[in-house]
């Protein structure tokens, strides 16, 4: 069994990975839990649903819950993830943002110093998703007609003065802030509340996403993401 730990910086992050291992995997053969972590304490907000006996797949996902506190929630658990409890990989998944684009470099370097002197470091991977993670979903703009079929992507254009079929999405400073300006034109909003990142994954094609190449290239950080995933396989 396969045994992957994933450690998010918020609601957002959690609920999307939820939706795409539950797109990406093919059930029973894999369980999902999820915690929350605050405070020091986890808190299970999505248990697993069969027996270990029965699973290739299993994973963990830790929302930790703020800005900046990934490196230091991995570095306190990982190495007994892996030593003790037998995960094969960590992933570590987090925004660009409140960081500029130049120091994308900067945040990995650090990320990998921290471990650098550590055998397990082949065993963690650190996704920074540029500037937001909603740059992934806007990958899958077609969506947008889900919510209202009128937000086709010339009305989604003509409004923000953007190209959403053909922009670079991490270029965007704000993805999320592009969510919620399209939604504002048929007079909803995007506040990235929990029901939002529910709304919002279960209209996103994730076989779409996965499979078509031109949406991954747009967002190359989900692409790194499906990359590595494979070569655990």
């Amino acid at each position: 069994m396969i045994k992957i730990a994933f450690f998010v910086e918020g609601k957002t992050e959690r609920i999307f990975i939820e939706y795409f291992l539950d797109s990406y995997y093919t059930h029973p053969y894999f369980n999902v839990e999820s915690q929350e972590l605050r405070g020091g304490r986890a808190k299970i907000v999505t248990k697993s649903n069969y027996e270990d006996d029965n699973l290739n797949y299993s994973f963990l996902i830790f929302d930790v819950g703020g800005d900046g506190s990934i490196t230091g929630t991995i570095l306190e658990r990982s190495k007994k993830l892996i030593e003790t409890h037998g995960y094969n990989h960590i992933f570590g998944i987090r925004d660009l943002y409140p960081n500029t684009r130049e120091q994308l470099g900067l945040v990995n370097s650090t990320f990998i110093k921290i471990f650098r002197n550590d055998s397990i470091l082949e065993n963690i991977s650190l996704i920074i998703a540029v500037m937001e993670i909603e740059a992934w979903f806007l990958a899958d703009y077609p969506f947008f007609l889900k919510i209202d079929n009128s937000l086709t992507a010339s009305k989604i254009n003509e409004n923000l003065n953007i190209d959403i079929e053909n922009d670079d999405l991490e270029k965007y400073r704000h993805p999320a802030r592009i969510i919620d300006k399209i939604y504002k034109i048929v007079g909803k909003r995007y506040k990235k509340r929990e029901s939002d990142s529910h709304s919002i994954c279960s209209h996103i094609d994730f076989d779409d996403l996965f499979l078509n190449q031109n949406k991954r290239n747009r967002i190359p950080s989900f692409d790194s993401l499906i990359n590595k995933i494979d070569e655990l396989e």
